[in-house]
């Protein structure tokens, strides 16, 4: 009925959440794609990604409080979605996120968030750039 009434999702989740694992949000979106006749039909209209080195409500999940993970922002997930539901346009396979540049951490990190069932694969150059990865 969701889907029918042209209604559009994004989720997330931080793999390294320690509240709720992402294995339950991974088997939720396997089983969506198994009754809406699999993964391409059912990001047509709900998309998933895994965040690495979040924690639970866009926290650092590392034990290292120096990681400083480069997360998305509640703004750009919710750009994605306002795109996608007012101008048809579908959010993208690599949605890049960045760490802001801070005295206490002045180098910016950058990482691709790789549409569900892809992952993020360092390619080669420098494992702070979002350029070094691509989606596999």
């Amino acid at each position: 009925a969701f889907r029918d009434r042209k209604g559009k999702l994004i989720s997330y989740h931080g793999l390294a959440d320690t509240l709720i694992p992402p294995q339950g949000t991974i088997n939720y979106y396997t089983r969506v794609a198994a009754q809406m006749g699999g993964i391409a039909a059912t990001q047509g209209f709900y998309r998933l990604y895994l965040v690495p080195g979040m924690g639970h409500g866009f926290s650092n999940g590392t034990s290292n409080a120096n990681a400083n993970p480069p997360l998305p922002t509640n703004a750009q997930l919710y750009e994605l979605l306002t795109a996608w539901v007012e101008k048809g346009i579908e959010p993208p396979v690599r949605v890049e996120v960045a760490t802001v540049a801070s005295a206490s951490f002045p180098a910016v990190k950058s990482r691709p968030l790789c549409l569900y069932p892809l992952k993020a694969n360092h390619t080669s150059g420098d494992p702070n750039l979002a350029a070094s990865y691509s989606c596999s």
